[in-house]
């Protein structure tokens, strides 16, 4: 197989290179800026257009921590005047944008300063003078809106691998079916869709009727039925659109393309995918301490000689074809070059190699290795693959079977013992996606040397004496304390408290919350717990308490009461720091008292001795 069609980034485990880059996402968030968007249903509440601004600064703090790289775009149409570009960055040549239309912010990769232009509009009382810097305007045609996100897109200046426009607007029919204006909307979608530029429509009002012109218009964008399209909701669209992310988003790209050889003569193209993979966090950078500037460091090999006359002789480079890798062995030190250490990693060329079926019953929990991963045919690389792929795997769950295999990822990757579980797809969650595929799982077995026996699982130890009575009271307080549990409704509590604190420090915000999904709710556990806790006090007894432990640093007076130990006090004099080490009482003497010491007595060479050290050297200067 050829090295090209290879996926070349590796798996969660060997390493953590990112996926294979193709291409950034861009992203325009289109907002209707007409008067009806500005109105306050009620007292107290904020208006429609302080609401997309919440979403849409939602959306870029996403875009931070999601990926950092996509673009982002705000534009404002339905308004009355074109301000130019604040800046000479913001100024893109060739891009004018037409009338009733204003860009707010040019499609760029998410930073700070876009997050606090966004929300220094929001927390403005007058929104930045918006009524006298855009105005108001009504029944701006929506083909010349989508002619200006067209255009920035290709003036961005990147290979965008999608497009995507948010159009937040509480009007429903912005354009008559018999007006020109229609027809030219349906022209610019099927022109859209041509692009594969896609529009996402987010309704601002409870009362919006997407029936009376988005959904055709959505339909031929995206390109689907009419029957069977189904139109967004104001509060499920809002909600999704403010929900924070703290993990990064990959692409579903296989991490692997190999063969399966199921015999000499026979073998199907697979690739490899991963079901789970470890969050990635901001890379730590070092900086000067008196200008912030980022520190390069790079690693140079070089050889040196010396000689009893001159501390160094010569010093060269080592170029990596030069170095040499060693190990102890014996006693002996063994070195081998870089060729030979690839030729020791690489035992089997990348694929997977059948040596032969066993019961499912072989697999254990308690053998578990890694995350699984999970295979797919791949039908352009070798023809009929997946017809081989179906027939093997409806086989293997026919009866029950498992393949053992060994699998070889890349190139200089050593060999894993692998068994290809196959799996039934699971049914689907509130979100649309198959909880499991169907197909098979790649689950990684030890090798014998792998395997650890723990001495006192071994020992013969006689188990308590269980009663039934006490046994069906924990039935009933595992069916109490019993939920629905579900991957996705648990967000890592370490990444959160990270972005979060990076957040605060950035925008200058105090106390910022920190919701912990993973902490367990005491409260609602006792109100379920409370029926049975007098029988559980009954049969197994009142817990016991145990007593704090002592501080190390804590003692106790004459009295018999805890008493902290106090700071260390120097001495008074020479003679009396002298008469301390005599006596043997160097606890309370600490480093920088014996280093001063010697320095006044002409000592040095001093900078790397230990506290015993400094104290033998005193002492011996006092038997001298």
């Amino acid at each position: 197989m050829s090295s090209d069609w290879r996926a070349n980034h590796s798996d969660e485990e060997e390493d953590e290179q990112d996926d294979v880059f193709a291409g950034r996402s861009g992203l325009i968030l289109t907002v209707d800026c007409a008067s009806y968007m500005f109105e306050q249903e009620g007292d107290g509440s904020e208006s429609r257009f302080v609401e997309v601004l919440h979403i849409i600064e939602a959306m870029m703090r996403n875009k931070v921590v999601t990926n950092e790289t996509d673009l982002v775009g705000v534009v404002f149409y339905n308004t009355k005047h074109n301000p130019a570009p604040e800046t000479e960055e913001e100024l893109q040549p060739g891009l004018v944008a037409p009338r009733q239309c204003a860009i707010y912010l040019p499609l760029g990769a998410t930073s700070v300063e876009m997050i606090r232009k966004v929300r220094g509009m929001r927390e403005s009382d007058d929104l930045f003078g918006f009524d006298t810097k855009y105005g108001h305007a009504q029944g701006t045609s929506l083909s010349n809106v989508l002619w200006l996100c067209s255009r920035m897109f290709s003036h961005c200046g990147y290979k965008l691998a999608q497009s995507t426009i948010v159009l937040f607007t509480s009007n429903d029919q912005p354009h008559d079916s018999s007006s020109s204006e229609y027809q030219q909307a349906l022209v610019k979608a099927r022109d859209l869709q041509q692009k594969e530029i896609f529009v996402e429509l987010v309704p601002m009002s409870g009362s919006f009727e997407c029936g009376k012109f988005y959904k055709e218009f959505l339909c031929t964008v995206l390109e689907e039925e009419l029957d069977e399209f189904e139109c967004p909701a104001y509060e499920q669209s809002k909600e999704r659109l403010l929900h924070r992310l703290f993990v990064r988003s990959y692409k579903k790209r296989s991490i692997a393309g190999i063969k399966w050889h199921l015999s000499d003569d026979v073998s199907l193209a697979v690739n490899v995918y991963s079901l789970r993979r470890r969050p990635r966090y901001p890379k730590k950078v070092r900086l000067l301490r008196t200008t912030n500037e980022v520190i390069v460091s790079k690693r140079v090999h070089v050889s040196s000689t010396f000689s009893d006359e001159r501390e160094e002789e010569d010093t060269k480079v080592l170029l990596p074809g030069e170095q040499r890798k060693s190990i102890a062995i014996g006693g002996e030190k063994v070195s081998f070059k870089p060729e030979e250490v690839a030729q020791m990693k690489q035992l089997l060329p990348p694929g997977i190699r059948l040596l032969g079926f066993k019961p499912a019953s072989v697999i254990k929990m308690t053998n578990h290795l890694r995350s699984s991963l999970f295979l797919y045919p791949n039908e352009s690389y070798i023809n009929g693959s997946t017809t081989l792929y179906r027939a093997l795997y409806e086989k293997c769950l026919e009866k029950n079977q498992v393949a053992i295999c060994m699998l070889t990822m890349r190139r200089k990757q050593p060999s894993k013992l692998v068994a290809l579980v196959p799996q039934t797809e699971l049914a689907h969650d509130p979100l649309g996606e198959a909880d499991r595929h169907s197909g098979f799982r790649v689950d990684f077995i030890p090798f014998a040397g792998d395997i650890r026996k723990l001495p006192f699982l071994e020992e013969s130890a006689t188990a308590p004496e269980v009663t039934d009575e006490q046994t069906d009271l924990f039935k009933k307080m595992i069916k109490k304390v019993k939920f629905k549990f579900h991957p996705t409704h648990f967000e890592d509590p370490s990444s959160q408290n990270l972005f979060i604190n990076i957040e605060s420090l950035v925008f200058d915000v105090e106390d910022a919350e920190l919701f912990d999904s993973t902490r367990p709710d005491c409260d609602r556990i006792d109100t379920k717990l409370e029926p049975i806790l007098t029988d559980m006090e009954r049969l197994f007894g009142e817990d016991v308490e145990e007593a704090p432990k002592r501080r190390r640093n804590e003692g106790t007076d004459h009295d018999g009461e805890p008493r902290t130990k106090g700071p260390r006090v120097a001495p008074v004099n020479d003679e009396e720091l002298v008469n301390l080490l005599k006596q043997g009482k160097v606890g309370s003497l600490t480093i920088p008292v014996l280093k001063d010491y010697l320095q006044r007595q002409g000592v040095r060479g001093i900078s790397q001795l230990t506290k015993s050290g400094l104290v033998d050297q005193i002492l011996a200067m006092q038997a001298d």
